[in-house]
């Protein structure tokens, strides 16, 4: 069990190239990382991840209704993802964006929300369609 921690040891040290990796081969993607604001040594915060293909396949063939929901990482990394989907034209589950976040809170959410909104040219709301489990991501989503 302890090398299976021990492997994972410095992989956050990683994430900026893991960004550049996915910016240069999938142009057009919003890769997002944020540290811990005045903590040193310089600690993880959140990473949202929305990749252009999945953007623009959304944006070109799916519904305009997006369901958002997060979950628990159990094992050697604490933390929470927070995922939007969407439905395509077989009405699968269609990935639009998902970020990596320390803990499922209003701020993390307002964040994302932030981001997929742009990503996807909310604008108003108007015609859009957002679905949850009415946690924390009704308080963030604000229109």
């Amino acid at each position: 069990m302890q090398k299976v921690y021990d492997a994972s040891k410095g992989q956050y040290e990683r994430l900026y190239d893991y960004q550049l990796e996915l910016l240069r081969s999938n142009v057009g993607s919003t890769i997002v990382i944020h540290k811990q604001p005045d903590v040193e040594p310089p600690t993880f915060w959140r990473m949202y991840i929305c990749l252009d293909a999945c953007k623009k396949g959304f944006m070109a063939g799916c519904r305009k209704v997006v369901g958002l929901d997060g979950c628990f990482f159990k094992g050697a990394t604490n933390g929470e993802l927070l995922q939007a989907v969407g439905r395509d034209a077989n009405n699968q589950m269609y990935p639009i964006a998902w970020a990596v976040v320390d803990k499922e809170n209003n701020v993390n959410w307002d964040w994302f929300c932030d981001l997929l909104f742009r990503d996807i040219q909310v604008g108003d709301g108007r015609n859009w369609v957002f679905i949850s489990d009415q946690q924390k991501v009704c308080v963030a989503s604000n229109f």
